[in-house]
């Protein structure tokens, strides 16, 4: 069986616990080799980044498993844990010819390293999940008015678009009438378009005094819901009246507010 070197019981115990060193014949010709307790010490006091440098490169000199143990111990010592366990599991993989006692070892700190990371996440408080705030009463007053704004602009297009509408429809009347008047059609083909055009003027006229009534009742209402008109505890309550109007030029409606 070949040698292998290791620390004094007291450096491990007090330092980092690091598994058997390379092996003495992987040591370099002419002398012993430095580097693993430049590890050692580079581990010891903090710096990780060269302690597993150097650690690797032995390893990938001599492909001894120790020195992936000593990463696992080196990253475990600084609390670099989710490191350590993936070291060490990397160390049960490729070290199925390591002593027994050192691969108990191994497996002892990942059930260490596993109790640890269920305390820290136990520790750590619970995501809060962010509520839309809601709108306080000035917050809400102020949504409703700009509501009221919109749906006045709204309704106030949709009837201008009924009237000019309903001005096309007269004005293709006259036109259909004053082809009438005549003894004889002179163009079918054009007082037909005409006659298709007046339904389609017709129609819109409609649905845009419907539209437009709708959305102009609906901004009185949420006018009236902002509390724009509130006043005192003894003051009236506004009043407000939607009559939709109907005739044969068009539809309409009147609105009258009290307050």
């Amino acid at each position: 069986m070949r040698p292998k070197l290791l620390a004094s019981t007291a450096v491990l115990t007090a330092v980092t616990t690091l598994c058997a060193s390379a092996r003495a014949d992987d040591a370099p010709a002419g002398g012993e080799d430095k580097r693993p307790t430049a590890a050692l010490a580079a581990c010891a006091s903090g710096d990780v980044t060269k302690g597993i440098s150097i650690l690797g490169e032995l390893y990938a000199e001599t492909r001894n498993p120790s020195y992936v143990f000593n990463q696992g111990r080196c990253y475990q010592k600084n609390n670099k844990l989710d490191e350590a366990r993936s070291s060490f599991t990397e160390y049960l993989r490729i070290g199925t010819s390591e002593p027994p006692e050192d691969l108990q070892r191994a497996q002892g700190f990942i059930k260490e390293i596993d109790d640890a990371l269920a305390r820290q996440r136990a520790s750590q408080p619970a995501p809060v999940l962010a509520t839309p705030a809601q709108p306080d009463g000035e917050g809400r007053a102020r949504m409703l008015r700009t509501t009221s704004i919109v749906l006045a602009g709204v309704g106030v297009a949709a009837v201008a678009a009924g009237v000019v509408m309903s001005l096309k429809v007269k004005s293709t009347n006259d036109s259909i009438n004053q082809q009438y008047s005549q003894p004889y059609v002179t163009n079918e083909a054009q007082l037909e378009k005409q006659i298709s055009d007046g339904k389609t003027y017709q129609t819109w006229q409609w649905v845009g005094y419907g539209i437009g009534v709708a959305a102009l009742a609906g901004a009185v209402t949420t006018f009236v819901l902002s509390g724009h008109f509130a006043a005192g505890a003894g003051a009236e309550h506004p009043a407000v009246s939607v009559t939709p109007t109907a005739s044969a030029d068009g539809v309409g409606g009147v609105v009258r507010l009290q307050f």
